[in-house]
């Protein structure tokens, strides 16, 4: 529902009704009368039956005599008042007791009193109720169905509906029996209420990411919709919606919600705890702390201000303070921080009223253990609180954290003090916050103290290992690893590092470890590895925020606050494939290992590719499932191989494209990250003109995975093709782009069979945009000449989509730019002068530029000339034909194409003489239609050339209006079609095998035919039309 007014009635009330779906309820309810039980009854029930007929007759007449006799009265007041000459007038209402001002009547607060049923409804109910208190499901079904049937709006019966269904396990239909009850009163805030936190009951058995499960928090948002429609200042609707929209994976829009709420209720702990929950989870993290931290910040100076620690829907407690401290961290405040925990310490302890020691920012001897520093502060008095008031109050993980505060700053004599307080050797200290352990280590490794870190990271691991309560988790990994860099030992930092990577596959600062281990490495690989773990880091913190859900708790719980770390990382999803998985570049036989697994893997594939392959060809989809798998599995593997690329190629393959100007794609914060993939990317980059070199090895093998290359390209180009009959045509050009891109297929043959597939994939799209690309590529890399041309023509031709790419700006400046490099080159030949590079615009990369038998090309002057006539740019187009007829004069085609110029131009209204225009198209057209017979005649088997030039005449005076010169036209090629079945009288359709495969899809008898019968229909032949239809369109 993003993009949403969370509070537009309009959008909740449509939204409610677009998810109600009466189906859900009872089959029965709207289709005739009540289903009647299957009930086998003895002669006692069929008595008890009747009688309860009986009775419920005798009401409904007693209900039909009641209304009578009241209609009747009210018929005799009327005419009585009219018998008087009077207008009828209604009794008036009796008058309260008393003199003086008429009372204003009172006016209804809250839902409309619910009107009072008929006597038969209430009859009916009672027989539900009764047997609903009997277990008798079937016939309560039954009765209520009948209720219902009869009048839908009665409210009890939907509820006791829904009760049926409960009981009945039927939890569908009994969530949509609620809402329809709640719509029956729209203005009942609780019922709303009710209805949402029913249908949220069962979320904790639904899995995460079901259609199931986003259908539940999509009824429960319409429902607390609904109720805030009605009282907008209603916590509890407010945060419930809060809660179902931070669990439909929006935290940004959680947070707005949970803000509104707390305009409300300032003082609502819950929803200041909740503020504090979706703050770590959106985008970014630095507002969301800031927001978070001012909701904690107000609601403690209200409490601290009442003398109390109880807000409303909760008390204050040791946990909110840790939640709060966690912002600072955040935002990097240490010393804020230090000050905020040592002032709300201090009030949780009792002691708010010393509030002296505020003033003591770089000192923390408030919480010593014993009095010596503190008995020199003035104002201080030993016996004025008891000595658990300090620093023996004061709990472990909050000293942990004032340690970190002070080693962050550099105050070390404070952090040593705090740190002999915190001893490795007590496990019981710790066993409630095992999770400030990993914070000290990292703040002694950060001092360069890994023989002190090492300790607290033992007792971590130890607690993990004896409880179970805890894992060695991602950073837990990462403090293991830096704790073997300092101590030099690479490989086991390495393989830590990698360990949490595979633990969180979201890890960052792993990635960042690992990145600073292999910067150092002489070796270019290890730079380049470093430069991709960067980036994958940085795209990581770009992406960081408002997906995070699976850690969210049930709303509907008791709201217990967090202990210790408020953001557990999630595991890696077992199944899902990272696209980048780092290679162990230190531990030398592991890295070896790996090789071996991937090359193990690659050759499963291969064999399961040529085994499904046969399969595959014959149709079976199972097959081509499975062929499609192992292909993918295998290009993957040969594009992740990173000889085989350029380095900007690779990078790219796997996301991680340059960004302009070198600036990152994270936000501002991390500059450390940002600085240091920029030095990367300097130091990778290649000198210019030397990339080939730097790349290439001296000599590849022939073969990768024990796969030739020639195999390779095969498996690409396959897999291209079936992606585009799947319909993935996108994918299959990623495909294509990879093997052209690839520094193995580079020899003219090899890319030009990749272009032919990619031109393939790109014309059965039907994508012109693509097979323009592509003809380009054939033009000017390729092979420059006549049948490139010709190509262009044809892809562009066979694609099944308008013209707008064929007649683009950038195909005619193409076009246009490859006449003038012919012309500039014919010209300098035949005037045998020099001229210098600059004045030559060259578009091609042959040598086609020196070569001496180049000569004007018709098929590129016709070319340009069709565009132009296309884009109805006909005096232009005029002149390309004139030049493409001066060096081939006898060709029918321009003939027909200057022909069609110049009648197209007649019939613009800015034609200046169209008879002339006319005349000079007609004759060029019969010399056309000439040279087309001759050829047909010299060919001797040209009756699909006879018909061409027929039915080109009769659609040229079909284009001028002349309709009784094209229906003889259009007559001869009718008659060439008889001529062979008299000739001939085999074949089918009266022509000759011979005949039929050299005329194969050009026989235009269908199409003569059908232009006939049109202009029959159009000058009133209706007769002529039938008769033709029935001669030459009746399909056999």
């Amino acid at each position: 529902m993003d993009g949403m007014d969370l509070d537009d009635p309009a959008v909740a009330s449509a939204h409610a009704t677009a998810n109600f779906s009466m189906n859900m309820i009872d089959p029965s309810l709207y289709h005739g009368g009540a289903p009647e039980p299957d009930i086998q009854m003895d002669d006692d029930e069929d008595d008890v039956a009747s009688n309860m007929s009986a009775d419920s007759d005798a009401l409904e007449l007693r209900a039909e005599v009641e209304r009578f006799d009241a209609q009747q009265e009210a018929f005799v007041a009327r005419q009585r008042a009219e018998a008087a000459g009077l207008p009828y007038q209604p009794p008036p209402p009796r008058k309260a007791g008393g003199q003086g001002r008429k009372a204003k009547p009172r006016k209804s607060i809250g839902p409309r009193k619910a009107a009072k049923l008929p006597p038969d409804i209430q009859f009916r109910m009672s027989l539900a109720n009764e047997a609903f208190q009997q277990k008798d499901y079937d016939k309560t079904i039954a009765h209520l169905s009948e209720i219902i049937r009869i009048n839908s709006e009665v409210f009890n019966a939907w509820m006791l509906l829904s009760t049926v269904h409960e009981t009945l396990g039927n939890r569908e239909q009994a969530i949509w029996c609620r809402i329809s009850a709640a719509h029956l009163t729209p203005r009942d805030v609780p019922q709303w209420i009710s209805t949402a936190e029913y249908a949220l009951e069962c979320l904790e058995d639904l899995e995460d990411g079901t259609p199931e499960k986003d259908e539940v928090l999509r009824r429960a948002y319409a429902c607390y919709t609904q109720a805030l429609e009605t009282d907008r200042s209603n916590i509890t609707a407010r945060t419930g919606r809060a809660d179902v929209i931070m669990m439909q994976g929006n935290a940004s829009k959680a947070l707005a919600e949970y803000q509104k709420a707390l305009e409300y209720r300032p003082w609502n702990i819950r929803t200041v705890r909740n503020i504090a929950d979706v703050a770590l989870d959106i985008r970014d993290r630095r507002k969301g702390a800031e927001i978070a931290r001012g909701a904690y910040r107000r609601l403690i100076d209200h409490l601290q201000e009442e003398g109390t620690f109880e807000a409303e829907e909760g008390w204050f407690e040791w946990s909110d303070l840790r939640i709060y401290l966690e912002f600072f961290t955040i935002l990097e405040t240490w010393q804020e921080g230090a000050q905020e925990l040592k002032e709300i310490s201090r009030w949780l302890l009792g002691r708010r009223e010393e509030a002296y020691w505020d003033q003591w920012v770089d000192d923390d001897r408030e919480w010593d253990i014993h009095d010596d520093r503190r008995v020199a502060v003035p104002g201080f008095e030993p016996a004025r609180f008891p000595q658990e008031s300090y620093g023996r109050g004061l709990p472990i993980d909050l000293r942990a954290k004032l340690y970190v505060y002070r080693g962050k700053l550099g105050f070390d004599y404070e952090a040593n003090l705090h740190l002999q307080l915190l001893d490795p050797t007590k496990e019981d200290d710790f066993m409630d916050f095992p999770d400030c352990l990993k914070d000290i280590a990292v703040t002694l490794l950060d001092r360069d103290r890994s023989d002190e870190a090492i300790r607290f990271l033992d007792l971590y691991r130890h607690i993990a290992t004896t409880t179970g309560e805890i894992s060695l988790d991602a950073d837990f990994s990462v403090c293991q690893g830096r704790y073997h860099m300092a101590r030099g030992e690479k490989a086991a930092a390495e393989e830590c590092f990698i360990a949490a990577i595979e633990e969180d596959e979201d890890h960052i600062e792993a990635r960042v470890q690992l990145a600073n281990m292999y910067e150092g490495e002489e070796m270019q690989e290890g730079r380049e590895e470093a430069f991709l773990l960067v980036r994958e880091a940085m795209n990581l913190e770009a992406r960081r925020g408002d997906g995070v859900t699976g850690r969210r708790r049930g709303p509907y719980g008791p709201r217990k606050p967090r202990e210790g770390k408020p953001r557990p990382r999630k595991p890696r999803d077992p199944n899902k494939k990272s696209n980048y998985v780092p290679r162990r570049l230190i531990n030398a036989e592991k890295r070896r290992q790996q090789e071996l697994e991937m090359t193990a893997e690659a050759a499963k594939n291969f064999q399961r590719l040529q085994e499904v392959q046969d399969r595959a060809l014959g149709g079976d989809e199972q097959a081509k499932g499975d062929w499609m798998k192992a292909a993918k599995e295998l290009v993957d593997d040969f594009r992740s191989y990173k000889q085989f690329y350029p380095w900007e190629k690779y990078i790219k393959f796997l996301g991680y494209a340059a960004n302009v100007q070198g600036q990152a794609a994270v936000p501002a914060r991390n500059m450390k990250l940002a600085a240091m993939e920029e030095r990367l990317r300097q130091n990778l980059a290649p000198v210019e003109g030397q990339e080939q070199m730097v790349r290439l090895p001296l000599k590849f093998p022939t073969e990768h995975r024990g796969i030739p290359f020639d195999t390779w390209l095969d498996i690409f180009l396959n897999y291209a093709f079936t992606l585009v009959r799947a319909g993935q045509h996108r994918e299959a050009y990623v495909v294509c782009h990879a093997a052209r891109d690839s520094v193995i297929w580079t020899s003219s043959e090899t890319t030009f069979l990749i272009h032919v597939a990619w031109a393939s994939c790109a014309v059965y799209a039907g994508d012109e945009e693509t097979c323009v690309a592509i003809a380009r590529y054939f033009m000017r890399d390729y092979m420059p000449g006549t049948d490139s041309y010709r190509m262009f023509s044809a892809m562009c031709r066979v694609c099944q989509t308008p013209v707008s790419w064929y007649t683009s700006g950038p195909a005619q400046k193409f076009i246009l730019r490859q006449i003038k490099t012919m012309d500039n080159i014919v010209m300098r030949r035949d005037n045998t002068t020099t001229t210098t590079a600059a004045e030559i615009t060259t578009t091609t990369k042959s040598s086609s530029a020196t070569d001496p038998d180049i000569a004007l090309d018709v098929a590129l002057l016709t070319i340009y000339g069709h565009i132009l006539f296309t884009t109805t740019s006909y005096t232009y187009a005029l002149s390309y034909f004139a030049r493409a007829a001066s060096l081939d004069p006898s060709n029918p085609l321009i003939n027909l194409s200057t022909g069609l110029a110049y009648v197209h131009y007649a019939l613009k209204r800015q034609a200046t003489n169209r008879q002339y225009l006319l005349t000079q198209g007609f004759a060029f057209l019969f010399r056309y239609y000439r040279d087309r017979l001759d050829g047909a005649a010299e060919a001797g088997a040209g009756a699909a050339q006879r018909q061409e030039a027929h039915f080109n005449i009769a659609r040229a005076y079909s284009l001028v209006g002349l309709g009784n010169l094209a229906v003889e036209y259009y007559r001869k090629v009718l008659e060439e079609e008889e001529e062979k079945e008299d000739e001939d009288g085999v074949g089918v359709g009266g022509v000759d095998g011979e005949q039929q495969s050299m005329m194969g899809n050009e026989d235009l008898k269908v199409e003569a035919a059908f232009n006939v019968r049109t202009l029959c229909y159009l000058l009133g032949d209706v007769e002529g039309a039938r008769a033709v239809a029935e001669r030459w369109l009746v399909l056999e």
